[in-house]
C-alpha cells in the first residue's frame, strides 16, 4: 500500500531506540522528511545510521538532542524543529518510562518527575505545534502510550497514571482540532521486544525471586498469539495513521498487544 507520505515532515520523539526508532525508520522508509530527538546526541547519531541502513534512502534524518522532560525546553525545541523541517505534518509523541514503583510507595518526587517526563513532554509539545498544523489545515498527531491505560500493570503506577492522563488529553484535543483537518490518536503497545521490556522483566524477576527467562516465558504464555510483538508492527500502524488514508480515524486508542488485554475495548 502506497501511503503517499513522500515529502511529509515528521517529528519523532525518543527516537534513538526502541519504539521511537522503529517509528522513525518506518516513516523515513515511506519517504517522510524526518527529525528525530532524544536526550543523547551520540545515541541519535547511532539511530541515524540505523535508519539509513534500514530505510533504503540516502537523505539523512535531522536530529536534535533535547530533554523534553524539562518543560522549559519544549517551546525552544518546537521552534528549532519547525525551522529545520520547514513546518510539520506529523508528530509522534513518545517517551521512555519512569522507574517502577508501587502505588503505596511512590514518593512525591517520583510523581513530579513522571508528570514532567510523560505528561508535560507530550502535551506541551503538541500544543506548541498545533498552530502550524491548523494554519495548513492538516496534521497527524500520534502518541505512543501503553496497554496499561486499559489494564494497569503492577509496579508501574507512575507510568500508568501519567499515560492515562495523556490519553484523556489527546481524546479531548481530538474533538477540538478535527475541524482543522488534524487527527489525534494514541497507540497502546502491549509487550513489544524492546530494551524497556527486558529491564522490566528483570526487575520483576528480582522482586519475585525468579529469572529473566522464566518471566519472558510467562509473558509469552499470557499473549494469545504466543509471542512478543516487534517494534516494526507498531511502526506500521503509526505510518498508516500518519497518512491521508487514515483521515477519518481520530480520537481513538488502538491496542497493539497480540490479544493480551482481557477487556473488549
Amino acid at each position: 500500500m502506497d501511503l503517499n507520505l513522500t515529502g511529509k515532515k515528521a517529528i519523532i520523539c525518543a527516537a534513538s531506540k526502541g519504539l521511537g526508532l522503529a517509528a522513525a525508520t518506518e516513516l523515513h522508509r515511506e519517504g517522510c522528511k524526518i527529525l528525530i530527538c532524544a536526550r543523547g546526541e551520540s545515541d541519535l547519531k547511532d539511530a541515524t545510521t540505523h535508519i539509513l541502513q534500514h530505510s533504503g534512502r540516502k537523505e539523512a534524518p535531522m536530529l536534535l538532542a533535547v530533554d523534553l522532560s524539562q518543560p522549559e525546553k519544549v517551546k525552544e525545541f518546537a521552534e528549532q524543529a519547525l525551522s529545520l523541517l520547514g513546518g510539520v505534518d506529523i508528530l509522534v509523541n513518545n517517551v521512555g518510562g519512569p522507574q517502577p514503583s508501587s502505588a503505596e510507595s511512590t514518593s512525591h518526587k517520583q510523581w513530579n518527575q513522571g508528570f514532567d517526563q510523560v505528561f508535560l513532554s507530550a502535551t506541551l509539545l503538541t500544543q506548541a505545534l498545533i498552530p502550524t498544523m491548523k494554519s495548513q489545515k492538516h496534521g497527524r498527531i500520534i502518541t505512543i502510550t501503553s496497554l496499561s491505560v486499559l489494564e494497569p500493570i503492577e509496579h508501574l503506577v507512575v507510568s500508568t497514571s501519567m499515560r492515562t492522563a495523556v490519553t484523556t488529553f489527546m481524546k479531548t484535543l481530538s474533538r477540538e482540532v478535527a475541524p482543522h483537518g488534524i487527527t489525534v490518536n494514541t497507540v497502546m503497545p502491549g509487550v513489544i521486544q524492546t530494551d524497556r521490556i527486558i529491564q522490566l522483566r528483570k526487575s520483576k524477576a528480582e522482586r519475585d525471586g525468579t529469572n529473566l527467562e522464566a518471566e519472558l516465558e510467562n509473558t509469552r504464555r499470557a499473549i494469545p498469539v504466543g509471542r512478543l510483538g516487534s517494534p516494526q508492527e507498531l511502526a506500521s500502524l503509526i505510518a498508516f495513521l500518519s497518512s491521508d488514508k487514515a483521515g477519518f480515524i481520530t480520537g481513538v486508542n488502538i491496542p497493539v498487544d497480540g490479544g493480551m488485554r482481557h477487556s473488549w475495548v
